[in-house]
């Protein structure tokens, strides 16, 4: 079975009118889930909060307190323009977090042999200490770190494909070199991160690989069938958790790419493969971007039909 962990208090989380990171999302997303061809196929569960000691695990107490304080207060931005706040955005916040972390407990216990978090607010440009495109917490780095502090899991793969450079995961991470992080994105393109790589033999470290604009399936499969399973036999990771983001979508307003819906299951289906080889299957993804609704629909319909797939 996979796993699907969400909740509601996701939809509580108002960015305002006109905002592209809206509770739509959420509702698109969890009616495609719920069709017939998943039936038998997929465990609805409602994920826990994180604690603030969890979400300590990558950011400061500082600016957890910050975050807390100013949803409290709101509506208001948090750090930047784009990522607007309201009083019910830090619950689900934790919420987002801690849906990472039930997946994350339930794979381990063999509950779920995959899990999908179909969360917001998204994580993967969230820093230390500062808010930034539409993510508060960083989920996919806090349950990194989860793995590590709670299950003694070391050898860690980060898989991020969306659109956009996953620049907080990066910082958060880097100097883990039990991890490898994996990036592959537009350039050039917000946040204008992205570009470096290191990558070390038998170990971690952060691989990137920013493509230009219009960049298709073909373009992209290539990076996973080539260095990228390279460096993931090198690695030998004990799991894998996946930033999944849509927007890469040749419909995503967001994004200049030229992804289908099927492009996405073809990923998904080469990081299956790597769990399958590595680590029995163990995968856990949490929604990043996506905003045009029948795009995201049917893409994360189709990223979760490749890791119903897994362990097979």
């Amino acid at each position: 079975m996979t796993g699907i962990l969400y909740h509601d208090d996701y939809l509580e989380h108002n960015t305002g009118i006109g905002h592209p990171e809206r509770p739509g999302r959420i509702t698109v997303i969890m009616k495609e889930l719920n069709k017939e061809r998943f039936t038998g196929k997929l465990a609805f569960d409602e994920p826990r909060l994180a604690t603030e000691e969890e979400i300590a695990f990558v950011h400061s107490t500082e600016y957890i307190t910050h975050v807390r304080e100013t949803c409290e207060a709101g509506p208001a931005h948090l750090d930047s323009p784009d990522t607007p706040v309201s009083k019910g955005s830090y619950r689900a916040a934790l919420r987002a977090a801690g849906a990472m972390l039930t997946g994350i407990d339930g794979v381990m216990a063999g509950k779920y042999t995959t899990a999908f978090c179909p969360v917001r607010p998204p994580g993967h440009h969230s820093r230390y200490s500062m808010a930034m495109g539409f993510c508060l917490f960083n989920n996919i780095a806090i349950g990194a770190r989860y793995l590590k502090y709670r299950h003694n899991i070391h050898k860690i793969l980060i898989v991020d494909f969306d659109v956009h450079h996953g620049n907080g995961t990066e910082e958060m991470l880097s100097g883990d070199n039990d991890i490898l992080f994996f990036s592959v994105h537009q350039h050039p393109h917000y946040p204008g991160t992205g570009m470096s790589t290191r990558v070390y033999a038998h170990s971690g470290g952060i691989f990137n690989v920013p493509l230009p604009p219009g960049s298709d399936e073909e373009d992209y499969l290539k990076i996973f069938r080539g260095p990228l399973t390279d460096y993931v036999n090198m690695h030998e990771p004990d799991f894998i958790l996946v930033s999944a983001g849509f927007d890469a979508h040749k419909d995503d307003l967001l994004g200049d790419m030229k992804l289908t819906s099927e492009s996405f299951y073809q990923m998904t289906r080469e990081v299956v493969r790597f769990a399958d080889f590595h680590c029995g299957g163990k995968i856990v993804s949490t929604l990043e971007g996506g905003y045009e609704f029948d795009a995201l629909a049917e893409s994360a319909g189709r990223h979760v039909q490749a890791l119903t797939e897994a362990g097979g």
